[in-house]
C-alpha cells in the first residue's frame, strides 16, 4: 500500500473481532485521512472467512471518477515474515493421543484439565489476536505459544479464549494451564514473521490452504475452454494444507482439462502496492505450463498508453520443454509485465529464462516473490532478488492467479499422444502451493 497511508489500530469492537476471527478472515485495517479502506478478505482456505470486501486499496478514485473497490473495513494484523511451510499435523508428544487434538500433560487429572480443540487461525504473527477453543476454560487460565508465555488474553468462557500473540512467541503447540491441570494442542501454531524484501511491512492477507477445498471466498475457479484443455474445478484440490491444480486426460473423450483461479471475486483479494509471496513447486510435461501471477480488470489498450491503469504480472512462469519438446527447461523459470492489452499494441518486458542452481528442481519447494512499489518491480526466488524492472509499473488493483494451461505445438512444446493420464494417476503434471501471502506497508517512512 502506498506509504502516505496510516495503519492504526483496528476500530472494531471486541466481540465483532472474535466473531470476525472465528470465520478464519484475516485482514489489514487501514485509516486514510479519517476514512476506515476495505481490505483483503480472510485467509486460510476453510469455511466462511472474511469481511464482505475484496480489496487493498488507496481510497482515491480511479481515472474514471470512481472507486470500485470498496467496503467495509477489517481488523488489523501485525504481519512480519514467512516461516516453513505452515504444519498442522504435527504433535508436540512422539505419542499423540488416540482421539481428539489435545495432550494433557497429567492423564490422572483429565477430568479436571483444560483441552485446547482448535485455534484459528493456525498462523498469525505476533500482536495478532487468535481464538482458542476448548474445554474446561476458567479464571485460572494461562496461555502459552510455544513454551512463551501470552500477557494479553481474555476468558471469554469456558470453551472459548481471544489471545493476542506475544512478540517472543515461537512456532509450537498452544498450551493452556488452570488449576485443574494442563492440556495442549497436538498441532503446532505457526508465527509468520517477514521475508527479506518484506521487511518493515504487515501481513494484509494470505491463504495457507489449511482445509478441505480452495477457500471459495478467496478463490474463483473458471470452468471454460482455453486453448487446449477444459478449465474445471474438479482440477483443483486442498489436502495436507497444500492446493494442487492438476492436469489430466479424460481416456474416453481424449479432452484434457486443468485448473484455473484467481482472487478477482467476493471478497478475494485485490491490492496496490505490496510485497507478494508464495511457496510452490512445478511437476510439468510438455504441452502444458503453470504459472504464479497478477492481472487487472483494467489491463487495455490505451491511447495514449497506460500502464498505471492495470498490467499483467507474471511472477513465475514454469514449463518442461520448449517449443518442439526440443530442450528440457524444468529447472528454468521466467517474469515478464505485459501491459496495453492483448491485441497488436501489447507491451512487455521480461527477466529472460533464469536458472536454478545447481543441483536444484522444482520439483522441490521454492519461494517466489514480487516487490511492487509506485516505481519498480523487483522479482525474487528464495529469498534473492533476481530482476528488476522499472517499466509498465500498474497503479490500479491487481488480483491473484494460479494457473495451468494447455496448447499443443506452442512455446510449451507438444501434449504427449497418450495425453497425461486420467485424473489422479501420477502421470498427472501438477503445480502444488504451500501458501500464498501479500505484505503491505503499515505508515509512512
Amino acid at each position: 500500500m502506498k506509504s502516505s497511508y496510516l495503519v492504526t489500530e483496528s476500530e472494531i469492537t471486541e466481540n465483532s473481532r472474535r466473531r470476525f476471527l472465528q470465520r478464519g478472515a484475516q485482514t489489514a485495517t487501514v485509516l486514510w485521512s479519517g476514512s476506515m479502506l476495505a481490505g483483503c478478505g480472510g485467509g486460510g482456505s476453510g469455511g466462511d472467512a472474511g469481511w464482505n470486501s475484496g480489496s487493498l486499496l488507496p481510497a482515491a478514485n480511479n481515472s474514471d471518477g470512481e472507486n470500485p473497490f470498496s467496503g467495509p473495513a477489517s481488523t488489523s494484523i501485525n504481519g512480519n515474515s514467512t516461516p516453513p511451510s505452515v504444519n498442522t499435523s504435527i504433535s508436540e508428544n512422539s505419542s499423540p493421543p488416540a482421539t481428539g487434538s489435545t495432550a494433557n500433560e497429567n492423564s490422572s487429572s483429565a477430568a479436571t484439565s483444560p483441552t485446547v480443540q482448535s485455534f484459528s487461525s493456525s498462523a498469525e504473527a505476533p500482536g495478532g489476536v487468535i481464538v482458542i477453543t476448548g474445554s474446561k476454560f476458567d479464571s485460572s487460565t494461562s496461555v502459552s505459544f510455544g513454551g512463551v508465555a501470552a500477557t494479553q488474553f481474555s476468558v471469554d468462557s469456558a470453551t472459548q479464549i481471544s489471545v493476542t500473540v506475544p512478540a517472543s512467541a515461537i512456532t509450537g503447540p498452544v498450551t493452556i494451564r488452570t488449576a485443574g491441570g494442563t492440556g495442549r494442542s497436538s498441532v503446532l501454531f505457526s508465527v509468520l514473521t517477514a521475508p527479506p524484501p518484506a521487511t518493515g511491512y504487515r501481513l494484509a492477507w494470505h491463504d495457507e490452504f489449511d482445509g478441505t477445498s480452495a477457500n471459495s471466498r478467496n478463490w474463483r475457479m473458471h470452468a471454460s475452454q482455453r486453448d487446449d484443455a477444459t478449465q474445471t474445478a474438479d482440477a483443483v484440490s486442498v489436502s495436507n494444507s497444500v492446493l494442487t491444480v492438476s492436469t489430466y486426460t479424460d481416456l474416453a473423450t481424449g479432452k484434457h482439462h486443468t485448473g484455473f483461479l484467481d482472487t478477482n471475486t467476493n471478497p478475494g483479494c485485490k491490492f496496490i502496492f505490496g510485497y507478494i509471496e508464495a511457496r510452490i513447486r512445478f511437476v510439468n510435461r510438455p504441452g502444458q505450463w503453470s504459472a504464479f501471477w497478477l492481472l487487472s480488470d483494467r489491463n487495455k489498450a490505451y491511447t495514449p498508453l497506460n500502464p498505471a491503469a492495470g498490467v499483467e504480472i507474471d511472477i513465475i512462469e514454469h514449463r518442461a520443454v520448449e517449443a518442439n519438446n526440443r530442450t528440457d527447461v524444468s529447472n528454468l523459470h521466467s517474469s515478464a509485465v505485459h501491459w496495453n492489452g492483448y491485441g497488436s499494441d501489447t507491451k512487455s518486458i521480461g527477466s529472460g529464462v533464469r536458472a536454478l542452481p545447481t543441483g536444484e528442481s522444482f520439483s522441490d519447494w521454492h519461494t517466489v516473490g514480487l516487490l511492487w512499489t509506485d516505481t519498480k518491480y523487483q522479482f525474487y526466488l528464495d529469498g534473492t532478488q533476481f530482476w528488476e524492472a522499472t517499466e509498465g509499473i500498474s497503479q490500479s488493483a491487481e488480483y491473484i492467479l494460479l494457473t495451468t494451461e494447455v496448447k499443443d505445438n506452442a512455446w510449451a512444446g507438444d501434449i504427449p499422444p497418450d495425453g497425461y493420464g486420467p485424473r489422479g494417476a501420477s502421470t498427472n503434471p501438477v503445480m502444488e502451493v504451500d501458501w500464498v501471502r501479500v505484505w503491505q506497508l503499515p505508515s509512512a517512512p
